[in-house]
């Protein structure tokens, strides 16, 4: 209070009130003396201004509207921003996590926290073989599930936008313009759009290869590529670049090559957590020609064991490959996963059972 006293203006007398009413009304005259012109004729500047000013309102409003549709993307990601994410520093510090968070016991039917590790700790191979091997299943456990929760968001998007056309189109024609879907069909320009981007990220525009492509994959295969690519969370493309299944990037002028084949040179992909690794495989498993088998067999079942023997592509080991991932599947019984529950948490996660969902073909 005393500081704002000892800055407050002096007070203002009635005589030098009038005087700087005097000023005022000087100031305007002088201003009125130098009026503005358009062309030849004299007109008010405060129209001027004003004028002005709603033309710029005017024109904000304009591009505003005009930029919005270009900001319409697939939001899948947006709705996990607020699960909480763990940083580990050490393989002891992930155990203690894990434990505190209720993702060290996991029994059938369990109800798994959407909490995310950002990444493995750089001593995770110092852990022996069964603690390492049980951390890095129930670290990759919520982030297969919150990422295939996105997948099952953005086929019931699909299925809600698909339910207005009068008759199911074999395929979405992206010729025609938004204008055209609106007036034929009542979709709104943000549907269109999403539609629109969706058919470009799975790279289908055939109705029922989409539908084909947006599906989950079970969580038991998931959890067996991942520990047999990582070395279950022990290589150095999982602990340095958080790549979980051995994706490379060919000709990638971003990393140094880490190797050739047929004279090309590969590097592993980096991702930016072990969520994005997640979506990143699975995206690739619906979408990339060579898992086309894969999908086929999925339409029949969501059996793991079965599944895997659309892989043979994934490594040039092929039948060896899909025989190493059947033995880890039976071996280590991960199906159990395949039963839990993804419970609500955060940014409003609903209970999902992933592997019993079945879609309409």
């Amino acid at each position: 209070m005393g500081c704002l006293a000892l800055n407050r203006p002096p007070d203002v007398t009635p005589e030098q009130d009038n005087v700087v009413v005097v000023k005022k009304k000087v100031v305007a005259a002088k201003h009125d003396e130098n009026p503005m012109y358009f062309g030849k004729k004299p007109v008010d500047s405060g129209m001027v201004r004003m004028v002005s000013g709603l033309t710029l309102v005017m024109l904000f409003l304009l591009v505003a509207l005009l930029i919005q549709p270009s900001s319409v993307f697939i939001r899948f990601p947006q709705r996990f921003l607020s699960v909480p994410t763990i940083e580990v520093h050490s393989a002891q510090d992930l155990l203690t996590q894990l434990k505190a968070n209720n993702l060290w016991e996991v029994e059938p039917f369990s109800e798994i926290p959407a909490v995310i590790v950002s990444k493995f700790p750089g001593d995770m191979p110092t852990l022996d073989a069964a603690t390492q091997k049980k951390a890095f299943l129930h670290v990759l456990l919520p982030a297969a599930m919150i990422a295939l929760s996105e997948v099952e968001e953005e086929r019931a998007d699909l299925e809600k936008i698909l339910a207005k056309f009068p008759s199911l189109p074999k395929r979405l024609d992206f010729d025609m313009h938004a204008e055209e879907y609106t007036r034929l069909v009542g979709l709104s320009q943000n549907e269109v759009f999403f539609l629109r981007n969706l058919c470009r990220k799975y790279r289908a525009y055939e109705v029922a290869d989409l539908r084909r492509r947006i599906s989950p994959i079970p969580v038991s295969l998931i959890m067996a590529q991942g520990a047999l690519e990582s070395s279950w969370g022990g290589s150095r493309f999982s602990l340095e670049r958080n790549n979980l299944f051995g994706v490379l990037a060919w000709n990638n002028p971003d990393h140094l090559a880490d190797g050739r084949e047929d004279g090309k040179p590969y590097s592993g992909v980096a991702y930016a957590s072990l969520l994005d690794s997640v979506r990143s495989y699975i995206l690739m498993l619906n979408r990339v020609p060579a898992y086309k088998e894969l999908r086929q067999i999925r339409e029949e079942t969501m059996d793991s064991l079965a599944l895997a023997n659309g892989l043979h592509l994934y490594s040039n080991r092929g039948t060896e490959y899909i025989a190493d991932l059947t033995l880890l599947i039976k071996s280590n019984d991960l199906q159990v996963y395949d039963q839990c529950i993804l419970a609500g948490k955060g940014g409003g996660v609903g209970r999902v059972r992933l592997a019993s969902l079945e879609y309409p073909r």
